[in-house]
C-alpha cells in the first residue's frame, strides 16, 4: 500500500511489524520454555538470538519499504534531484543488506543525472544513475550505513580483509572481502578538506582556541604495488608489479596542558598521506587551517632531525597561523642522544671505549653544543674535516636552539616524540606495513585515515558525521513538506 503521507509511513510501519509479531513471539517463546526445561541453555539462548535477528529485519524492512513509498518522500526527492541535476526514472527492486547481514529486495526510485548536450552519446544511463534516498540515509554499496562501519572497522583492525570477512561470517554476515575492500575506498574521503570535517563534532567550531598545540611528525614504511608498463612477458599472463619501499608520512596534532603532558580528554587529529611532501604539507596545511591554529596560544613543533620538518613546517605554520604565533621547535630527546652515540661510533675502537658517554649526554641535554664540539676535539684530537666533525656540525649545530631540553624541560614542554613514533607503529606498520602485503598508494591511505581514527578516538564522530545528511533531509522535508 502506498503512503501519501510521513504519517501513514507511520501507520504503515506499525502494521507491518505487529501483525506477525504475535506469532512469532508465541513460536519462539514455546521453544525457549521447551529448551530450558530440558537444561538446553545453548538452545534457549540461539532461538533468542534468531528471534532478536529475526525482529530487527523486521522493523528495517517495514520501515524502508513504507517510507520509499512514500509520496511525500518521493516529491521531495524529485525537487531536490533536479537542483542536483538529477530527473527521476522509476522504481526499480535492488538488494541491499541489513546490519544483521540479511538481504532484502525492496523497490527503490532510481535518478538519472542528465548528460551535457555537448558530447553526450546515444546510450542509456550507465553510471549516471543513483539510487538517490539510498545515498541521504549514507547506505554503502547498497549496504547499511552501521554494517557498512562495522565491516570497515574490523578490516582496518585485523590484519587483513579475509580475515575481517571470517569474522563477520561467523557472525551470520556475508561480506566478502573485495566487498569490504569497496566499502573502506567509499568510506575514506578523498578530498582532503572533508577529510577534516568529518571528524569534527558539532562542538567543536574551534578545538584550538587558547590552547597549547603540539604538532609532531615523523615517517613510516610500507611496499607499494605499481603496475609494471610495457607489453607482458611472454609465458605470463599479467604485467606484473613493482614493490618499492615508499614513506608515508604521518602528523600528530594534540593538547598540552601547563604541564607539558597531553590532554587525553581531547581526542588528537592523526592522519597521514603516501603521497610526495608537497601533498603531506597541503593536507596538514588543511587540518591547521580548518582547526583554527591562528587561535592557539602556542605551537610546539616535535620531530627528529630530518631537514625538511624545520624547512617547512614552521614556515607552514607562520603562513596559517601568523607571524604572531609563538612556535616553539623542539628535537626529540632520544633521536639527539642515539645521534651522539652514532657519532662517537665514527672514532677509532680505542678513542670510543675512552669516551665518557654520561657526561656528553648531561652537555646535550643542557643544550650546551658548542662544548661538547670542542671536547671532542681537544680531547680525541681529531680534524675539522673528520667524519666525527662532519656529523656534530651538520646535526647537532645546525640543531642548537631545538636541542636545549633543560630550559624546555623549565618551560613545561614535552621533549620526547613517542606520540608520533607511536602513532607511526600502531596506524602503519601494524597494519599496511606487514610481510608480503603490497599496496596501492591511495588504498593505503584510506586504510591510514580510517585505522587513525579508530585508533585515536575520532571514529564516533566520523559515523555521526556520515548519517548527518539523513538527519538533514528529514528535517528539510518537515519544513518544506508538512505531513497531510
Amino acid at each position: 500500500m502506498e503512503t501519501t503521507s510521513i504519517d501513514q509511513a507511520k501507520n504503515t510501519i506499525i502494521e507491518r511489524i505487529t501483525q506477525p509479531l504475535i506469532s512469532k513471539v508465541e513460536e519462539a517463546g514455546a521453544q525457549i520454555h521447551d529448551s530450558l526445561t530440558d537444561g538446553d541453555v545453548h538452545t534457549a539462548t540461539d532461538a533468542i538470538r534468531k528471534l532478536s535477528t529475526w525482529f530487527e529485519d523486521l522493523v528495517w524492512e517495514a520501515y524502508l519499504t513504507s517510507l520509499f513509498k512514500c509520496e511525500v518522500i518521493l516529491l521531495w526527492l524529485r525537487a531536490l534531484g533536479a537542483r542536483k541535476g538529477f530527473r527521476f526514472v522509476s522504481y526499480q527492486k535492488i538488494w541491499i543488506t541489513l546490519p544483521t547481514g540479511t538481504k532484502i529486495q525492496i523497490a527503490s526510485p532510481f535518478f538519472v543525472k542528465a548528460a551535457p548536450k555537448r558530447g553526450r552519446k546515444k546510450r542509456g544511463p550507465q553510471n549516471r544513475g543513483d539510487h538517490l534516498l539510498l545515498s541521504l540515509m549514507g547506505f554503502v554499496h547498497k549496504v547499511v550505513p552501521e554494517l557498512a562501519f562495522r565491516a570497515v572497522e574490523l578490516a582496518v583492525v585485523a590484519p587483513s580483509f579475509e580475515t575481517a570477512s571470517a569474522i563477520l561470517r561467523r557472525a551470520g554476515i556475508e561480506l566478502t572481502p573485495n566487498k569490504i575492500r569497496s566499502l573502506v575506498a567509499a568510506i575514506a574521503p578523498n578530498d582532503s578538506c572533508i577529510r577534516v570535517q568529518r571528524l569534527l563534532s558539532d562542538q567543536e567550531s574551534c578545538p584550538l582556541k587558547g590552547q597549547r598545540v603540539l604538532l609532531s611528525v615523523d615517517g613510516g614504511r610500507l611496499r607499494q604495488r605499481k603496475n609494471k608498463r610495457g607489453p607482458i612477458p611472454a609465458g605470463a599472463k599479467r604485467h606484473g608489479f613493482h614493490t618499492d619501499w615508499i614513506e608515508p608520512k604521518l602528523f600528530g596534532i594534540y593538547l598540552i596542558d601547563d604541564e607539558g603532558e597531553i590532554i587525553k580528554q581531547m581526542a588528537p587529529f592523526v592522519d597521514g598521506t603516501t603521497g610526495k611532501l608537497k601533498e603531506f604539507l597541503a593536507l596538514l596545511r588543511n587540518y591547521l587551517v580548518q582547526l583554527g591554529i591562528e587561535t592557539a596560544s602556542e605551537v610546539v613543533v616535535l620531530g627528529d632531525g630530518a631537514p625538511w620538518i624545520w624547512e617547512r613546517i614552521p614556515s607552514l605554520l607562520r603562513e596559517t597561523g601568523g607571524q604572531d604565533l609563538k612556535i616553539t621547535e623542539i628535537i626529540d630527546w632520544t633521536h639527539a642522544k642515539q645521534n651522539l652515540h652514532k657519532a662517537f661510533e665514527m672514532l677509532s675502537k680505542k678513542k670510543c671505549k675512552a669516551v665518557d658517554f654520561n657526561h656528553f649526554k648531561n652537555l646535550l641535554f643542557a643544550g650546551e653544543i658548542d662544548t661538547i664540539v670542542a671536547s671532542v676535539k681537544s680531547l680525541f684530537k681529531v680534524k675539522s674535516t673528520s667524519k666525527i666533525m662532519k656529523k656534530l656540525k651538520s646535526y647537532f649545530v645546525s640543531n642548537k636552539n631545538r636541542m636545549q631540553y633543560a630550559m624546555s624541560r623549565k618551560m613545561k614542554l614535552p621533549i620526547g616524540s613517542g606520540v608520533i613514533e607511536s602513532a607511526i607503529r600502531r596506524v602503519v606498520n601494524m597494519r599496511v606495513k606487514a610481510p608480503g602485503s603490497f599496496w596501492k598508494l591511495d588504498f593505503a591511505e584510506a586504510v591510514i585515515y580510517l585505522r587513525a581514527q579508530l585508533l585515536y578516538g575520532r571514529w564516533g564522530n566520523l559515523t555521526d558525521n556520515w548519517t548527518k545528511p539523513l538527519r538533514k533531509t528529514f528535517r528539510t522535508i518537515a519544513v518544506e513538506m508538512p505531513p497531510q
